[in-house]
């Protein structure tokens, strides 16, 4: 009975589900920013030679986005244009300089802005001998990231071949990524970076234990030395709560791992709601009412997607960890509730056939307190984008005339018999003390 009423909610969903997937239009094109410095990364010059990894990353680029290459100290670069973000991606190349004469649209608040806005950041920082700009290096802690300053180098001794570090899948992965779960890049020449606890920042590449960042060639001790051991990272992401992404690497050589990259331009990772729809149990074909009442079946169900390779396909939750979770809250939840998978499902109208969203489902009881309740589905999983919903609705008490009847409870018998023989004991009683009771005065006259 449950799947038939889900179901029928699902089929009156796909003209929602058309609407809510119009809001979304992947085949836009989409705007790059290239910021660079001419002395280290000359990709002004025709004739330079890139290294391999540079350049598939441009070629990427350039086949993805339309793409603006421009130097950190063009003063008409700018990240707006009429307070609208000019471009959806920003990549930052490393620099020789801490100064840029461009710094009124390259500071920390007109990053922090960009992000704000629904823009993605990809910042490189290179060798001892390169640095970031004082206004990414500060954008970059204000996100819980600290990359190492100029002059020191990522050092791990026991991982060293032929005076590089070699970096390892069992040793510098970071368990349970979604982001990257294999390394291309074996040979590493930068530098490692601190984070924050922030549950917004999510660790790629990590130190391995024997590994430290320092001046190179110098002892190691607590004044100049930047990381020991796994509490560096070499390839750090985060994503603010509006899903704009941010993806700081410690060397141009890991652009080598282009799901770092993809990651970061939301082409990987992606997950977004089609439709959400709650109901009573009693009035399936009436989706997302306001009012219920207390003690009454309600279900919820929503169709979630994944974006891959450049379409919608259901997003299946394999992991019981992480199941999707429904919360029926009013300051507190009084309902935390796993959602149940049960399918895949179209949530066009016009093409039934094609199954581009999985459907989640859960029926539950309307707690027995009335009052404004929100229907909250708040999911955060590392390397997803987030998904948060919600929908007030009010609960109210039962009617006068929707109470049950005392014999329809099985406790209340008892005293409705008691009641029937105290009333059917004083009838008999008023009975024998009329007629059984009174004197023959005939009989005593004689």
């Amino acid at each position: 009975m449950f799947k038939l009423v889900v179901l029928i909610s699902c089929f009156l969903l796909s003209f929602i589900g058309k609407v809510a997937a119009a809001g979304t239009n992947v085949t836009e094109i989409e705007h790059a920013l290239v910021l660079f410095d001419p002395e280290l990364v000359p990709l002004n010059d025709s004739t330079a030679q890139l290294t391999p990894e540079v350049s598939q990353f441009l070629d990427y680029l350039s086949s993805k986005y339309k793409v603006a290459i421009s130097d950190y100290n063009d003063e008409e670069v700018s990240l707006f244009y009429e307070d609208y973000p000019r471009f959806d991606h920003l990549v930052l190349f490393p620099t020789l300089k801490k100064a840029i004469k461009n710094k009124a649209n390259l500071n920390q608040h007109q990053l922090l802005r960009f992000v704000n806005e629904g823009g993605n950041v990809f910042a490189i920082s290179g060798s001892e001998k390169s640095t970031l700009t004082d206004g990414v290096r500060s954008f970059l802690n204000e996100v819980g990231i600290y990359p190492a300053p100029k002059n020191l180098q990522y050092t791990d001794h026991f991982n060293t071949k032929n005076q590089v570090v070699e970096l390892k899948d069992s040793e510098n992965l970071v368990g349970k990524n979604r982001i990257l779960t294999s390394l291309t890049t074996k040979e590493y020449t930068g530098s490692a970076a601190l984070i924050t606890n922030s549950e917004l920042v999510q660790p790629i590449i990590k130190s391995s234990k024997t590994g430290y960042t320092s001046k190179v060639g110098e002892p190691i001790n607590g004044e100049t030395t930047w990381t020991f051991g796994e509490q560096g990272f070499l390839a750090v992401g985060f994503q603010a709560l509006n899903n704009a992404r941010v993806v700081w690497i410690g060397s141009s050589e890991l652009l080598a791992d282009s799901p770092l990259y993809k990651w970061c331009f939301q082409e990987t990772g992606v997950i977004k709601l089609q439709f959400v729809q709650h109901v009573r149990e009693i009035e399936p074909y009436k989706p997302n009412p306001h009012l219920y009442k207390i003690k009454e079946q309600a279900i919820y169900s929503v169709g979630v997607s994944e974006y891959q390779n450049g379409e919608w396909v259901p997003f299946e939750v394999k992991n019981d960890d992480e199941q999707l979770q429904l919360s029926f809250k009013m300051l507190d939840p009084y309902q935390r509730l796993n959602l149940k998978p049960l399918g895949p499902v179209s949530s066009k109208e016009d093409d039934p056939q094609k199954l581009d969203a999985y459907l989640y489902s859960v029926n539950f009881t309307v707690p027995d307190h009335h009052g404004m309740f929100t229907f909250e589905l708040d999911y955060k999983r590392n390397g997803l984008s987030y998904i948060l919903d919600k929908k007030v609705v009010t609960v109210r008490h039962l009617a006068n005339d929707e109470f049950r009847r005392s014999w329809d409870i099985t406790n209340s018998w008892l005293y409705v018999a008691s009641t029937v023989l105290v009333i059917a004991s004083w009838y008999y009683f008023v009975i024998s003390y009329i007629y059984v009771g009174k004197s023959n005065l005939a009989k005593k006259d004689v």
